[in-house]
């Protein structure tokens, strides 16, 4: 239904950018803080660790209640309070509970969106996941540009009052949307342990997340050390910015065509393809040797992120039972987006002892290759059975 469409994309675009101005600038604050780039690396691990837990009951708990608008309003709420305390915030112990409290909260929502449309039921209502879904990329996108300059010229002290304003937009927004319609029985039946066993039962599923999780391992690491390979060609946070303006302004292009090429391609077929331009799009910001290179070889990410969440969306959505739609989106990105992201970080924190960022982040590409192969054996012998 178009109206849900519209409110749901009002939503999106306080939630993604917030998305911009926190966690696309956590790096730079610590940065500012003396904070040094292996450390950080510790603090985001942390974040990811807390969201990886946190994330799965999220979806169960949108399954079991359908109070989906509480559940994120709260989360968002909590998260700006968290980012407020990072600006005034000293010390080792005081980072740790920060970063805590913002993957307990912000990082655990990330894919909330995605599993409440899918609780709502987006192929029964008529609603374009990849159009709405864009909203929140341009959001994103124009909220990385525009925030990158102004951190440039306001700094840190920034970052808390950017957070409180979007919030205070997201919160009625959110208010807005449809809850998902729960059952009694639903309500009274089911325990997280039930539904996390059922999906693990299911081989199409495990695949995907195996391979998903392999997929993203090199964007994980990318999450922090993007904005460090940045700064190590000589950029500044505007730079950083204007990185993550054309990285979400790729989505925006092609998350829309996403319904009409998986009518073309199909499911399957897609993730391949993006899971094989997550390599390409790492190897390429690694190996770039200035700044610009290294800002607009983002744009691949175009060819990746957009056809790998919608993907994921309408695949499992397809391949799992209603009931569990909530928590299978959550575990899906958990995987993919959450655990993938604490490899990805570890990995690179071990390799950046040795050598660059950049080169490190080109090294983690072969997971990505990997993924493609795995989920192409993988799904012809599942199609052959």
């Amino acid at each position: 239904m178009k109206h849900i469409s519209l409110k749901f994309s009002a939503l999106l675009f306080p939630y993604f950018t917030m998305w911009a101005i926190g966690p696309g600038f956590f790096v730079v604050v610590l940065e500012q803080k003396g904070i040094a780039a292996n450390e950080t690396a510790i603090y985001t691990c942390i974040i990811s660790v807390v969201a990886a837990v946190v994330q799965p009951l999220m979806g169960f708990l949108c399954d079991k209640t359908g109070k989906a608008k509480t559940i994120i309003s709260l989360s968002m709420i909590l998260s700006t309070a968290a980012y407020i305390w990072l600006y005034f915030l000293e010390g080792t112990v005081s980072l740790v509970l920060c970063s805590i409290l913002i993957g307990a909260t912000m990082n655990a929502m990330y894919g909330f969106s995605e599993s409440w449309l899918s609780k709502l039921d987006c192929k029964k209502l008529g609603i374009n996941f990849g159009a709405v879904r864009a909203v929140g990329s341009f959001s994103y996108a124009v909220a990385a540009g525009v925030y990158g300059r102004v951190f440039d010229a306001f700094g840190a002290a920034s970052l808390p009052v950017a957070m409180v304003i979007s919030t205070a937009i997201l919160v009625p927004a959110a208010m807005i949307c449809p809850n998902p319609q729960i059952s009694e029985r639903q309500k009274q039946d089911g325990q997280l342990a039930n539904a996390f066993g059922e999906l693990m039962k299911n081989r199409r599923f495990v695949l995907f997340i195996i391979c998903y999780f392999l997929a993203v391992i090199p964007t994980g690491a990318a999450s922090s050390y993007y904005a460090i390979h940045i700064r190590q060609l000589g950029g500044t946070a505007g730079d950083v910015g204007l990185a993550l303006f054309i990285l979400a302004g790729a989505e925006i292009i092609f998350m829309p065509m996403y319904k009409k090429l998986e009518e073309l391609f199909g499911t399957e077929k897609l993730l391949v393809f993006a899971f094989f331009m997550y390599a390409v799009k790492n190897l390429a910001i690694g190996l770039s040797g200035n700044v610009t290179l290294a800002i607009f070889a983002s744009a691949i990410n175009g060819l990746c992120f957009p056809f790998t969440l919608a993907g994921a969306q309408s695949y499992v959505d397809r391949i799992t039972p209603r009931k569990y739609a909530a928590t299978a989106q959550l575990i899906s990105n958990t995987c993919g987006m959450i655990i993938s992201q604490i490899v990805g970080l570890a990995l690179c924190g071990v390799l950046t002892t040795f050598i660059t960022a950049g080169a490190s982040l080109a090294l983690l590409s072969i997971f990505a290759f990997a993924s493609c192969i795995i989920f192409t054996v993988g799904i012809k012998k599942l199609n052959n059975n």
